[in-house]
């Protein structure tokens, strides 16, 4: 007996933000290198050949344009909402698509099959995606890809699950839970079941006479090796993008460490060179006023100095003096011109408290 795949994707692994379709993207179209896979043996069957998130966008455009502009209308600017897709991937309360994989058999199945019935087995998996989009109409397809390059055939879509009626916020909403809940997850994948049945019976080429093992109640799919590996993988970019984070987190914390280590380094440098040059002047005329110097450092800045005053007592010492009684003499004559007109200003109030009325 073999098993039929109908998978939701849940839980952490939920296309939750923009990113995470960013994510299955990679996966689903191969836009990575990996000695796993070949880009040559998947096949698009709906949306682009680059971006899934650009399909998606596509959908919501379509969906949800003319209820955002409802919702929005008459609404203060701060209380709008811009971007339904950027508000649901911010929000986290709903995911902003769902990712869905048919598959019929595993490894062990389809190891001893040919590449003719590997091949077979495409148009099989597009007629169950038509057939989705039969009994689920809500569920918007914004990229379908089959993949034949790991263990077994099968197909990867990506859609946005859309629900009407709501009174709070947009009337039309993205509502994974509401389109896929439990009751009606299961009545799909008994659909589901019954149309793989049917497909085997019509393609004893493929499945010979095995028959499909019966759906177990309360499952959400016969979970494939090929998709917990392509779960981890996720699992390992999103923990990729936050180191990444953190270690931009990290230099730039480095980077202001180390700018501040240098401005700290140079104030002290500054104020160790500020101190340094005071002593030296301080030693220096301390040598300098030595009457009777006695080592030959002192005699020898001694009589420099004294070189020195001569040259300034005759050539430079009389100008400065001059510029500098000048100066004062100026400051002066200014202080006591003050001085004048305060005493003017207040004489007229003295002479007028003298006045006496005549009796």
């Amino acid at each position: 007996m073999i098993t039929v795949t109908f998978h939701i994707s849940c839980k952490k692994h939920s296309l939750t933000k923009t990113r995470d379709v960013v994510s299955v993207s990679k996966h689903n179209l191969r836009l990575f290198q990996s000695e796993e896979y070949n880009e040559e043996m998947i096949e698009v069957e709906v949306g682009s050949e680059v971006n899934v998130l650009d399909d998606v966008k596509e959908i919501y455009e379509r969906e949800f344009s003319e209820a955002l502009a409802e919702y929005n209308k008459g609404k203060r600017s701060d209380r709008q909402i811009p971007d339904y897709l950027e508000y649901v991937s911010e929000s986290k309360k709903n995911d902003v698509a769902t990712e869905v994989i048919l598959q019929v058999g595993d490894k062990e199945f389809w190891a001893d099959k040919t590449r003719e019935q590997w091949n077979a087995m495409k148009p099989l998996l597009r007629d169950q995606l038509e057939y989705v989009k039969e009994i689920v109409p809500e569920f918007k397809i914004a990229s379908a890809v089959t993949h034949l390059d790991e263990d077994s055939p099968h197909m990867h879509v990506v859609g946005v699950p859309v629900a009407t009626g709501y009174k709070r916020g947009l009337s039309k909403q993205v509502a994974k839970t509401k389109v896929f809940d439990q009751e009606r997850l299961e009545k799909i994948q008994d659909l589901m079941h019954d149309f793989v049945e049917h497909q085997m019976i019509d393609h004893p080429e493929i499945f010979g006479d095995e028959t499909l093992k019966p759906k177990e109640k309360g499952r959400n799919s016969d979970f494939s090796k090929e998709f917990y590996l392509r779960l981890k993988q996720q699992e390992y970019e999103k923990l990729e993008d936050k180191c990444q984070e953190k270690e931009t987190q990290i230099e730039a914390l480095d980077g202001t460490a180390k700018e501040m280590k240098e401005d700290i380094e140079s104030t002290v440098n500054q104020y160790v060179d500020s101190v340094v040059n005071t002593e030296m002047k301080k030693e220096f005329m301390r040598y300098a006023t030595l009457e009777n110097p006695k080592t030959t450092l002192g005699k020898l800045v001694s009589k420099a100095f004294r070189t020195f005053k001569e040259w300034w007592d005759k050539t430079k010492k009389p100008e400065v003096a001059e510029k500098a009684k000048t100066s004062i003499l100026q400051k002066l004559r200014e202080s006591q011109t003050i001085v004048d007109q305060r005493k003017e200003q207040q004489s007229p109030n003295l002479n007028r408290n003298n006045i006496r009325p005549e009796r």
